[in-house]
């Protein structure tokens, strides 16, 4: 039977297994077994068992870590996020880009008559996590929509940072995409819940928020990036909304992110130094065709897959 006071007592291990937990578990045992005499005694009941003291020390042990364990899973949310869809790319290659300044060469058309094929891409979505960019990507893949990703390009590969980018808004004569229609408004860009996935691991899908402002796109947008690796890019989270995974054809996007982009010469890397040292504006223009692929990377078929 408790006896009063026994709330306090439970009060004051509660506080020393916090500190346990926090790494100041050192001298925990007398430490438990002197503040829960002395807190009984300011209350005017009897101290309980020292045995007793620390079967509950040991258990409020294993409460504060189950803690510490839910935090660091919280934490990483995107890797608990559970598949809704899936789609595929079919990705090959043309000999079609022939100007950085250019999406593709004069005569247009992202599609050649026999593209290198490079293979399948098969991406798992998270319709819970971003229920509204999910919706517009497969309407993108699956024919659903007037807009669709099927003869574009991946327009940028960042080198430096390790993923590839397609997308972009546009002409679809230059392997651009439609614009999306009104009706596939994008809500997830006002939720702060969207943007709870990390750009963690190699294969992670997220919608290029970024690059599409560098790009000029604002709104909706139909931009998506896909995490080559190894590294993570922890300078995406929270910018970009995380949509997806691949689940097979990693290797058909590690290639992707292995084509050779136009590189500049001493000179032009020079002049482009000087210019945004100066703040002309120019320089970061200038510098966004260094990292264009130099051919036509293009997006042969893609559609929606039946989960399993």
């Amino acid at each position: 039977m408790r006896l009063a006071g026994s709330d306090a007592n439970a009060n004051a291990r509660a506080t020393r297994l916090a500190r346990s937990a926090t790494g100041r578990a050192r001298g925990s045992r007398a430490f438990a077994s002197r503040g829960t005499s002395r807190g009984a005694r300011r209350d005017g009941v009897d101290a309980p068992d020292e045995d007793e003291d620390c079967d509950d020390v040991r258990a409020s042990r294993r409460v504060a870590l189950g803690v510490v364990v839910g935090a660091v899973t919280t934490t990483r949310s995107a890797d608990a996020m559970e598949a809704t869809a899936r789609a595929f790319l079919d990705v090959g290659a043309c000999e079609g880009i022939v100007n950085a300044a250019r999406a593709l060469g004069d005569d247009g058309g992202a599609l050649c008559a026999t593209p290198e094929p490079f293979g399948r891409i098969e991406i798992e979505l998270y319709g819970d996590a971003a229920p509204d960019t999910v919706r517009n990507f497969l309407a993108l893949c699956d024919g659903s929509s007037s807009s669709s990703l099927r003869g574009t390009i991946f327009h940028k590969i960042d080198k430096g940072n390790g993923y590839v980018v397609a997308g972009k808004s546009g002409s679809p004569r230059l392997g651009q995409v439609t614009p999306l229609s009104r009706e596939y408004e994008n809500a997830d860009v006002a939720r702060a819940s969207a943007f709870a996935g990390r750009h963690f691991r190699p294969g992670t899908v997220s919608l290029a928020l970024e690059s599409a402002a560098s790009d000029g796109e604002f709104g909706t947008t139909a931009q998506f990036l896909i995490l080559a690796g190894p590294q993570p890019v922890p300078g995406l989270d929270g910018k970009n909304i995380v949509f997806g995974r691949v689940v097979r054809g990693l290797d058909v996007v590690q290639r992707l992110s292995n084509e050779k982009t136009f590189q500049p010469s001493e000179t032009a890397r020079a002049y482009n130094a000087l210019a945004n040292l100066v703040g002309d504006s120019r320089a970061s223009k200038a510098k966004s065709a260094w990292i264009k692929p130099t051919r036509a990377l293009v997006i042969t078929d893609c559609g929606s897959i039946p989960m399993m």
